[in-house]
């Protein structure tokens, strides 16, 4: 099967020989492709709705794979912390992804690997992390349907992480990797800011924060080059 070019990139994520957990599975499309691809043997694909993962089901038997486990489950909750050593937890906003976590922190004593790709609130994500004891290892980025898209994985280390501004927005590893495809971002970003400040009635306040944002855009932009 082929995957979407974000789908693939969580997909890329995950190491040969994993126990995956991917909550929120969908339509299970990670779990058959990495099972299919002999990169795991072993699967819990998880959701919420019941839809999801009777459409799921059908895609485990077209496509003749197995060790695939079901389980309608909110998050984590119905998955023991010794079951996976990988949760995938991608396809939903920030906001969800952080009150995933902070529903279960059952996990965070564990070496459990976190994949994680919020659709919205990424720095929010990133700080919850760093508050919270976790180390981000390794992020990328990719661009599908003409949207930009970030995964990241965690590892819980048991003490916070100081971060710098620049580095909650856009990544510290994104930023010291020089990825393209955050440069492309970051010009894209420099290009919105910019139209605004220009093109539209601001208060003083609102045109400062802008401003600063736009200036830790044009930072990292420098840093990059």
């Amino acid at each position: 099967m082929r995957l979407s070019k974000r789908l693939q990139t969580i997909a890329d994520f995950v190491k040969k020989g994993a126990v995956v957990a991917d909550i929120g599975t969908d339509h299970a499309h990670i779990p058959i492709y990495l099972i299919k691809n002999n990169i795991i043997s072993k699967a819990y694909a998880c959701d919420i709705n019941i839809g999801p993962l009777e459409k799921a089901g059908e895609n485990i038997k077209y496509f003749g794979v197995q060790n695939i486990e079901l389980r309608l489950s909110n998050g984590l909750e119905k998955l023991k912390t010794d079951e996976a050593d990988t949760v995938i937890i991608a396809g939903m906003g920030g906001e969800l992804i952080i009150n995933i976590l902070e529903k279960d922190r059952r996990f965070f004593d564990t070496e459990i690997r976190f994949i994680l790709s919020p659709h919205t609130k990424i720095d929010e994500v990133r700080r919850y992390l760093f508050e919270n004891g976790f180390k981000i290892i390794k992020e990328d980025m990719c661009i599908d349907e003409g949207k930009f898209y970030t995964v990241m994985e965690a590892k819980y280390i048991g003490e916070p992480v100081s971060y710098t501004e620049k580095e909650l927005l856009f990544g510290k590893y994104l930023i010291d990797n020089k990825n393209p495809i955050l440069y492309k971002y970051l010009e894209k970003e420099k290009k919105k800011y910019t139209d605004i400040i220009a093109n539209e009635r601001l208060n003083g306040i609102r045109r400062n924060e802008l401003k600063q944002r736009l200036d830790i855009i044009e930072e990292t932009i420098n840093e990059m080059q």
